[in-house]
Parts: structure tokens; C-alpha cells; sequence
């Protein structure tokens, strides 16, 4: 990494987490986070500086260009910490830690039953005295502004005096000790898996794809070549103008005619009301545009973007069916529900037969890690350098899975659901990066969470609600939503730095620690940023209540059961081996679980048994997901655009068109970006909120 690019990394991270976190969660601004994998400001930054800056350096300053090794490097690494002030942390860490406090105090049941005793000693912020510990941090301070301060003296105001530090000293300990271990195991998982999935099994890693066209330019050569294609320019054009169009229509409604971009057959359901008895019927009967999808699409095999394409359709033949012997389809995303668990099922066949795939790699690395033999894989194009770092992230994998599982069991878990909590986390990372990278797709969530499926897979009696207390707030804190965790943005990150001929370890390390400068900025800044303007309330269903509340609610009504049985005292009494002796599944998960589990392994059987089979697995692991929702019409669009490209011309036209799908992905991010920049610099100037033009999934 030369100095400049470390210094460009430095001032971008620096900046994103903390103005970044004032215009995400004050402001309400345009999120710096959005485009999750594909994130705008970064990708669209890119964009800009190759087409303008680059080519001006290499013409006038030829010692003064930007290489691609550079680039990539700056471009995996600020990736990776647009994730910092979203959701991978700082979206709902603070709200968790400090308004269970305040709900439980507006809440008579929870404060006469004591719920917040359940919490773990240090997890919670010491509320007393509580209008400067938690009434400040929901309204913001009372300090008067009016008299003239120096800088110095309005530091000390807002970063020292209105903050209670004392009272945060033990969350924020314990709390980054656990983020730390955990994005340790997610860079080491994340090396382990590289080489297999990269060069053995061949995934096509689509974001990186792209995001290496823009990158590749030849020696002599002011711009990529991709710059240089005629259909790249046909396809930015085309939808740029449409959206430019239909983002200056919220501006001027007056003067422009917006270009539908969803069109809703609601109508129909009035004809079949048999389509109403599917949850997500809305989402079958609306036809959605989303270009980025449909060229991101475009780079995928027909398998995958079919898939992706007929999720809606495969739920709703199931879940009619289902619906109508009386089953209950609903789901909470933090809780549980059928679909939830259905997709937690998939997970762990998925899981299993990436092990499988890849079995005599992993059981090499085991033996090399843990046994110090020798390799005895003799493969093509082997690289010690590579495999010796696989080995070191095996060993690091192992020690910070272990510490985080003895650290769940201080906190008051016991081993059992210490250990399955622990191990379904890393797994919703593991193949939230897996979908990123065979797939494309920019937003993932799995939809349900490991301590969700940990107390219905116990039964209530055998976890107890003080551990469903405990679990419920570590993966509010950890792992609520993956969607914009480190691995995912790492493991494409991985791979841009493979095409670059870039070390693996050394960007995996850089990024690691550039990671945890961000973390420790972002965390301070939105410390003081609460208690001076006071928290985020504008999300309300979501950071504000529903996160902070998640581990009681999910606990409470198994309290009240235990208690109304006599059985509360045995149930928290109950041993680590007891509980498993104890273990009463509830039946219902049962079923969900092994209908995803089964119907993984049989389309993966199908698919690799068969040659007629055209669906992959991805489908269960995604369907009915909110990301989905808004991207699978657009995939099938896709793969209907190159099925009939490859019928009618061969695989030249597909070539041909390919630097279109490339131009369609690049105009949807840079239209994002002008709308972002707009709406920034329209607040600066007026000091108003400006017109919103959102087309990503959030």
C-alpha cells in the first residue's frame, strides 16, 4: 500500500464516520451507506476519478497516476467501512445499550417484573442519574449555546462535560471486546474460503467483476477500456437520463413526466383470491424495474438469475398450499416466524455442502493448522504464500470463535447456547458472503436470527429467559442484520485484490485495522452526537424501539408461562447438560426448518445429478426476504435478456451486449450518487431538507 492511498483511506474513513454519521442519522440525509455491497459512495467515486482525475495525471503528470493496484486497494478497504455507521454497528449499537432504560420505565409490566435484572452486568449503561444518563441521551443536552465559547471550550462542552463517559466505560468495553472477535473470525473466515471458492470452485463474484472493469486500462491508455465501448455509453445514457428524469421530477412536478418504474396487478388479486392467501402477494402482483439488478444479472449463469427471478412465484405456490391446511406463514424479522426459520434451515444444509465441496481443502488446512503436516494436495498454480495464510486465519478462526464462546457463557449464558449462538452467527455471515459472491446480489439478509432459532429449538423450559435476554442482545448488537457486515464486503474485496495481484494477508490485515480505527471513531461520534441533539428517533419500528426492546419481548411472554407454571426458578437453575436433556423443540420449527433444509438438498442433488435441473439452491436462501421484494422481477428480466441474446445471436451478441449491462450498473450508482451530492449540498446552502429520490433497496 503506497503512502497515498493509505492517506486517501485514512481521510475517507475519518470523514465517513463522522460527517457520514452526522448525515445518515441528524441530518437524515441521503445514507452514505447505500448500495450496501455496491456502496455509492465509493463505487460512484471511482467511477468519476477514473473517467476525469486519472486521465488528467496520466497526461500531465504521468509520475503522479493512480495504478489499478492502488485503487483497488483504496476501494476494498473504504468498502468495507461503509458498513461502520450503518447497520454492521453503529445504526442500532448505542440505541440497545442505552434505551432498554428508558422502555422499561415507560413499561409498568417490565418494571414491576425487574426484566432489566436479565441483562448481563456491564452490557447495559449505568443509568443512574438518570435524566443525564438516559433522558439527555433521548432529547439531546440542555446546554445553553448562546454564549460565546472558544473551540477548545466547546469541545470540552459537547465531547466531555454533557457525555457521561463513567457511566459507558463497562458496555463499551465489553461491547468492542466482542465486535473486535467477531470481525477477527469474519477476516480470518473470509481468507479460509477464498482460495476454495475463488480457484477451485470458480464463483463469479459479480460485484468485483464490475467494479474491475472500471479499473482495467491498458498501459498507454488515458481511460479503462471499458470507456472506450460504444454500448457502455448506449446503456449509462439510457437509464442516467431516466433517472436524472425521474429524480428531478420530486424537485419540479410541474415540468416533468416521470418514467414509471413499478406497475402494480393488484387487480388480479380480486379475480384469484386463491393469490391472497400468500403473505407476499403484493410482491408477486408488482412489476418492479430495477436496472442495476437486471445488468448485475446479466453477468450471472442462467441458473442463478432464473432463480433469483422466480423466488416470489416458487413462495407463493408454497405458501398457498401451506396456508391453506392452516399453517401460520408469519414471521418477525428478529424474533422468528416460519419463513424465518424455513431460510435458517437452507442455511444449514447450504452450510453443509460448502463443507462437503470443499472438504478435502478445509481437512487440509485442519491438519496443517492443528497437526502440522504437511500439505499432500498437489494442485495447479499452488501458492505457498496463500495457503500459509489460510492456515494462519484456520488457527486465528478457531481461538476467537472459542474466546467469543467463553465470553457468551461469563456474560451468563450457558455452554450449550453460548456455543449454538456463536456458531449460527459466523454461519449467517459465512453464507450471507457465499450469496454475495455466487450471486451479485448488493443487498442479503437472511431474515431470521441465531437466538431466534436457538430458543424455539430449545423450547422455552430448556433456555429460560434470562439466556434469551442475553443471546437477544448479542445479536442485536453483532449481527442484527448482515446485510452490511465486514465479511461480505471483504470476501469481494479479497477478490479484487486477486486480479490485481495484491497479497491477500497484507490487505486483510491493513483493512482489519483501518476497520477498528473507523469503529472507534464512529462509536465516539455517535456518543456525543446523542447527547447533544439526543438519539435517533425518525426509525422508530426499528433502532428506537424495536431493537432495544428485541431481548424483552422475545423473553417476556416465556416468563410469564414458566411463572404461571411454577417452573421459572428450575428453568434458570437448569445446567449446561440439563438444558439439553431438557430440549423441547417447537414443532412447528421442526417443520419449517426441514422443509428449507430438505428442499436445499434436494435442488442441490437435482442440480448436480441432472442436466434438465435449472434452479439453484440461492432461491431458498433468499426467498421472501425484503430484498428480494424489490430485485427478483428484475433478475428474471435479466436472464430473460440474455436467454434471448444467446438464441438469437450466439454468444457473440452476449459478448456484445455485455459493456451495456456494465453501463446500466454504472448509470444507476452514479444517478444515486447525484441525488446524494445534491441533496447534501441543497441542505448546506438553505439549510432545508431537500426532495428525496430513492431507488436502492434499503
Amino acid at each position: 500500500m503506497t503512502k497515498r492511498a493509505f492517506f486517501i483511506i485514512l481521510v475517507f474513513v475519518s470523514l465517513l464516520t463522522t460527517l457520514g454519521y452526522l448525515n445518515d442519522h441528524v441530518l437524515r440525509l441521503e445514507s452514505t451507506s447505500n448500495g450496501h455491497q455496491l456502496p455509492i459512495i465509493v463505487i460512484g467515486s471511482l467511477f468519476l476519478f477514473v473517467l476525469t482525475i486519472n486521465p488528467l495525471l496520466i497526461k500531465f503528470w504521468p509520475k503522479k497516476k493512480f495504478l489499478s493496484t492502488e485503487l483497488a486497494v483504496i476501494v476494498a478497504i473504504c468498502s468495507c467501512a461503509c458498513g461502520i455507521g450503518g447497520r454492521a454497528l453503529m445504526e442500532q449499537f448505542t440505541q440497545i445499550v442505552a434505551l432498554p432504560h428508558f422502555w422499561v420505565e415507560q413499561n409498568p409490566g417490565w418494571k414491576r417484573r425487574e426484566v432489566i435484572k436479565m441483562f448481563p452486568e456491564g452490557s447495559l449503561v449505568d443509568p443512574e442519574p438518570y435524566d443525564e444518563v438516559i433522558s439527555r441521551f433521548v432529547l439531546g443536552s440542555d446546554h445553553s449555546s448562546t454564549q460565546k465559547q472558544t473551540f477548545s471550550q466547546w469541545m470540552k462542552t459537547k465531547c466531555v462535560k454533557q457525555v457521561p463517559w463513567a457511566q459507558w466505560r463497562k458496555p463499551l468495553v465489553l461491547w468492542m471486546t466482542l465486535f473486535v472477535l467477531v470481525n477477527i473470525a469474519m477476516t480470518a473466515l473470509a481468507l479460509i474460503v477464498h482460495r476454495q471458492w475463488s480457484q477451485y470452485e470458480h464463483l463469479q463474484y459479480p460485484i468485483a467483476e464490475f467494479t474491475e472493469t472500471l479499473l482495467e486500462r491498458p498501459e498507454n491508455s488515458l481511460l479503462p477500456v471499458i470507456f472506450k465501448n460504444k454500448m457502455f455509453w448506449i446503456g449509462f445514457a439510457f437509464v442516467l437520463a431516466i433517472r436524472l428524469n425521474n429524480g428531478l421530477f420530486q424537485w419540479f412536478p410541474d415540468y416533468l413526466i416521470p418514467v414509471k418504474m413499478e406497475h402494480s396487478f393488484w387487480v388480479f388479486s380480486n379475480r384469484w383470491p386463491i393469490l391472497r392467501r400468500n403473505p407476499l402477494c403484493w410482491q408477486l402482483l408488482r412489476l418492479n424495474f430495477f436496472p442495476l439488478a437486471t445488468g448485475i444479472a446479466y453477468f450471472l449463469s442462467a441458473e442463478i438469475s432464473l432463480s433469483l427471478g422466480l423466488t416470489p412465484v416458487f413462495w407463493a405456490v408454497f405458501s398457498i398450499i401451506i396456508v391453506s391446511y392452516g399453517v401460520n406463514v408469519g414471521t418477525d424479522y428478529d424474533i422468528g416466524g416460519y419463513q424465518g426459520w424455513s431460510r435458517a434451515g437452507a442455511y444449514v444444509a447450504y452450510t453443509i455442502l460448502l463443507a462437503y465441496s470443499g472438504r478435502f481443502y478445509y481437512w487440509n488446512l485442519c491438519r496443517r493448522a492443528f497437526f502440522f503436516a504437511k500439505d499432500k494436495t498437489v494442485r495447479a498454480g499452488n501458492n505457498d504464500q496463500v495457503d500459509n495464510s489460510a492456515v494462519n486465519a484456520m488457527r486465528v478462526l478457531v481461538i476467537s470463535t472459542a474466546v467469543l464462546c467463553l465470553l457468551s457463557i461469563r456474560m451468563g449464558l450457558s455452554w450449550p447456547i453460548a456455543i449454538s449462538t456463536i456458531l449460527l452467527m459466523l454461519m449467517t455471515y459465512l453464507i450471507v458472503a457465499r450469496i454475495s459472491a455466487e450471486t451479485g446480489l448488493l443487498f442479503i439478509q437472511p431474515g431470521w436470527q441465531p437466538f431466534g432459532v436457538v430458543m424455539v429449538l430449545f423450547g422455552g423450559y430448556a433456555i429460560g429467559p434470562t439466556a434469551i435476554v442475553i443471546s437477544g442482545i448479542l445479536c442485536g448488537v453483532l449481527c442484527i442484520d448482515q446485510s452490511q457486515a465486514l465479511m461480505p464486503y471483504l470476501t469481494n474485496g479479497l477478490k479484487l485484490a486477486e486480479r490485481n495481484k495484491i497479497s491477500l494477508p497484507k490487505l486483510a490485515q491493513a483493512n482489519f485495522w483501518v476497520y477498528l480505527f473507523g469503529i472507534a471513531v464512529c462509536v465516539a461520534m455517535g456518543i456525543i452526537v446523542s447527547y447533544d441533539v439526543g438519539t435517533t428517533t425518525w426509525y422508530p419500528e426499528w433502532c428506537y424501539y424495536r431493537l432495544p426492546t428485541m431481548p424483552i419481548r422475545a423473553s417476556d411472554p416465556m416468563a410469564l408461562q414458566l411463572e404461571a407454571t411454577d417452573t421459572l426458578a428450575a428453568s434458570e437453575a437448569l445446567s449446561g447438560w440439563e438444558r439439553i436433556m431438557n430440549i423441547r423443540p417447537v414443532p412447528l420449527f421442526l417443520w419449517a426448518a426441514g422443509v428449507g433444509f430438505v428442499a436445499v438438498m434436494i435442488c442441490h442433488f437435482l442440480r448436480m445429478r441432472t442436466t434438465w435441473w435449472g434452479i439453484h439452491p440461492c432461491l431458498f436462501l433468499s426467498w421472501c426476504t425484503a430484498p428480494m421484494n424489490g430485485m427478483s422481477w428484475p433478475f428474471l428480466f435479466g436472464w430473460l435478456i440474455k436467454k434471448c441474446c444467446l438464441r438469437f445471436g450466439g454468444n457473440q451478441l452476449v459478448q456484445k451486449v455485455r459493456p451495456m449491462a456494465i453501463g446500466v450498473i454504472a448509470a444507476d450508482i452514479i444517478g444515486a450518487l447525484v441525488f446524494m451530492v445534491t441533496g447534501i449540498i441543497y441542505y448546506i446552502v438553505t439549510g432545508d431538507p431537500p426532495k428525496t429520490y430513492r431507488f436502492f433497496p434499503r
